[in-house]
């Protein structure tokens, strides 16, 4: 499956209600099972093009189409069914669910999906073991270290084999050793799944991992 963002814009409003133009992308196209480096400067608008892509945020104009289908034209309740099936999303800062161990929080996006509870929990134990964490399953995240808690994201975000697996800074919290680890699971745990990745960054030593880097000015053009 592909992803087409054509005639893409979105505009938010100030606290005086004037417009203030976050994203305005003519065309982009990313294949099936690529893996892109997306770069910008803060406020460059990189986090808003990943919350439209998953279908958080909503275009102001344009379209965001799963190959011929039009994610932004869903009501609100479809597309989160779709993002639960579709779309895997490693947050800056986790996100992950502070009162769930790290199996739990991993297993949530197959729940929502709609798995069945043994097969999502066998699942989740192999992710996390492939992450290294075969011995901090029933950890919550407020006992884990910043590189801990970026393992159990990356492991929820692909638990699913999503279409599309969005990575917003991941490694903006890690030093350069838990970076370069995180960033080869992340491509490792994408490219097993054959999904999309989507990762935007303001780092070089980041953007080095990557052959296809996109500075997000050009693509906004």
């Amino acid at each position: 499956m592909d992803i087409r963002l054509h005639n893409l814009s979105v505009v938010f409003r100030d606290r005086n209600g004037a417009a203030v133009p976050v994203l305005d992308i003519p065309s982009l196209t990313i294949a099936a099972g690529q893996q892109v480096c997306l770069v910008g400067g803060s406020g460059s608008g990189k986090t808003t093009l990943l919350n439209t892509v998953a279908g958080i945020v909503l275009p102001t104009a344009g379209q965001v189409l799963f190959d011929d289908t039009d994610v932004a034209a869903f009501s609100e309740a479809r597309r989160d069914h779709f993002r639960a099936q579709h779309v895997g999303y490693v947050f800056q800062t986790f996100n992950l669910l502070q009162g769930l161990t790290a199996l739990e929080n991993v297993s949530l996006p197959a729940h929502f999906a709609g798995g069945s509870q043994a097969a999502t929990k066998e699942r989740a134990r192999s992710l996390l073991e492939r992450v290294g964490l075969s011995h901090r399953m029933d950890a919550r995240p407020g006992t884990m270290s910043v590189g801990e808690q970026q393992r159990v994201a990356i492991a929820r975000a692909v638990i699913n084999q999503p279409t599309v697996v969005l990575a917003d800074e991941p490694t903006a919290n890690l030093d350069v050793k838990n970076s370069d680890e995180v960033l080869g699971l992340l491509k490792e745990a994408a490219s097993e799944a054959q999904s999309i990745l989507m990762l935007v960054t303001h780092e070089p030593r980041v953007q080095a991992h990557f052959e296809d880097v996109r500075p997000l000015q050009e693509v906004s053009q």
